[in-house]
């Protein structure tokens, strides 16, 4: 009889529960579902079908965000959660900082979405739909529009994170697709922009000779890289191989390139900026004509940096099974394997370098051509 009525009871527990996930998942998540830094994680943990999100056939995306915010200023967005063959959907949103804190006032905009009356981590808000707000809007689709108000003073980069879920409408947590998705939006500082200061558009460069490739930028305190390349066909592609310059050092505005022996009357460059946020921006040359002989190309050495106990050299025209020389000194040489013609690394030669210590290093091909020297000197 005990074990009839425990069994009952467990049974009416286990329906209430089923009841309370299936209403809560109607009138909109608990909060810290986004997906975002110092979240629970995403609605995955509750409609755990799946191990991960983003498996689906579908998607949920955050449009009519600015690309740089005005304090202060109001701005509409849309939330879209699609998936073929689904009535019910969801989502959970919120905006915060790169300390992972409230940015901004979210608003709801109609009654198809609500403020969760809980914050998370930082304080952030959290958006979501209302239980009017999940049928589907269009076949297979559910599209939300809410309102951002942007921190009345310039934070820096704003980051929205949005979790979607595309239900089977049986009122269960199962069955159901999470997706996740986010975008930056910059401000006024943050907001990275470049511009070449010297353009070798209609020019004529010779082979050989050096060009001062100099960049001016803004918003350096949110650039993570610079990268320069060359093109040969008119900006059609600039690939790896024609990489000039790379640096992780803001600051740097200038390189001089020595040019590559790439005749050529359709040459293009490329300056690309990678931010700390995620996005990239990029400015290119007009076109220019290099001369030379079209014979072999000579390897060139751009940077050299120590990671550990190894030496990386960077550059250009990396043959396969180039050699290092240091102080005339063949050292035991490796292609990188993601870059081979761009990235050379000598296995603990950084050992060798004492701090302060400055050393000529060359590469050599295996067909006998030879970069200029290059002075490096090791940090204290």
């Amino acid at each position: 009889m005990i074990s009839t009525r425990k069994k009952k009871l467990q049974t009416i527990i286990l329906i209430l529960v089923i009841a309370v996930v299936a209403y809560a998942s109607a009138s909109g998540p608990e909060p810290r579902y986004t997906g975002a830094p110092g979240d629970i994680g995403s609605c995955v943990f509750c409609h755990d079908t799946f191990e991960n999100a983003n498996v689906g056939p579908g998607s949920v995306t955050i449009t009519n965000t600015p690309a740089v915010y005005s304090p202060g200023q109001q701005y509409t967005i849309t939330v879209t959660a699609q998936q073929g063959g689904r009535s019910k959907f969801g989502f959970q949103l919120t905006a915060i900082d790169s300390g992972g804190n409230r940015a901004g006032t979210l608003a709801t905009v109609s009654s198809d979405t609500q403020i969760n009356p809980l914050t998370g981590e930082g304080a952030r808000q959290y958006i979501q739909h209302s239980s009017t707000g999940t049928n589907a809007t269009s076949s297979g689709r559910r599209i939300w529009q809410i309102r951002w108000t942007a921190p009345s003073t310039d934070v820096g980069t704003v980051t929205f994170y949005v979790a979607g879920n595309a239900a089977d409408n049986d009122g269960l947590n199962r069955d159901d697709y999470i997706y996740t998705n986010r975008i930056t939006t910059e401000s006024p500082t943050s907001n990275v922009t470049v511009a070449l200061a010297s353009d070798p558009a209609n020019q004529t460069l010779v082979a050989g000779s050096q060009f001062l490739i100099d960049w001016s930028a803004t918003g350096i305190s949110n650039v993570d890289s610079y990268e320069i390349r060359y093109s040969t066909d008119d900006g059609a592609t600039f690939p790896i191989a024609n990489l000039i310059f790379s640096t992780t050092d803001a600051n740097i505005t200038d390189f001089n390139w020595t040019v590559p022996d790439k005749p050529t009357t359709q040459a293009r460059i490329r300056l690309q900026a990678a931010t700390k946020s995620g996005s990239a921006v990029e400015v290119r040359s007009g076109r220019f004509t290099i001369t030379g002989t079209g014979g072999p190309e000579i390897p060139t050495i751009t940077s050299v940096e120590i990671i550990g106990k190894h030496l990386y050299v960077n550059g250009t025209n990396f043959k396969d099974d180039a050699d290092v020389y240091m102080n005339d000194a063949k050292q035991k040489t490796s292609n990188d394997s993601e870059n081979p013609t761009g990235r050379l690394k000598c296995k603990k030669l950084g050992k060798k370098i004492d701090r302060g210590q400055t050393v000529n290093l060359v590469v050599k091909n295996p067909d006998g051509t030879v970069s200029a020297s290059f002075l490096y000197q090791r940090p204290l």
